[in-house]
């Protein structure tokens, strides 16, 4: 999952070099350079990818503080929706 999360973010930011560049421990938003416009761009790509749904009004940045976090709250989101 991180290496394809990764990937959505060299996408989202256009930027082929940047999944070498980051890894697990790397922060979505300061690492990952995300703006607002970007990082909506990049949930909609996370919530179509992996089939979930993320309440923009309960989401908590605390989450983007490294791309295994994220990917940790991803599988949490994936649990709840198939349960």
């Amino acid at each position: 999952m991180q290496e394809q999360i990764l990937a959505m973010i060299s996408e989202v930011k256009d930027d082929t070099g940047l999944a070498i560049r980051l890894n697990g421990h790397s922060s979505i938003m300061e690492d990952g350079g995300l703006d607002s416009l970007q990082l909506i761009t990049f949930l909609l790509k996370v919530e179509e990818r992996y089939g979930i749904v993320i309440d923009f009004e309960q989401f908590e940045f605390d989450c983007m503080e490294s791309v295994t976090v994220f990917c940790n709250y991803i599988s949490e989101l994936q649990k709840t929706a198939s349960a």
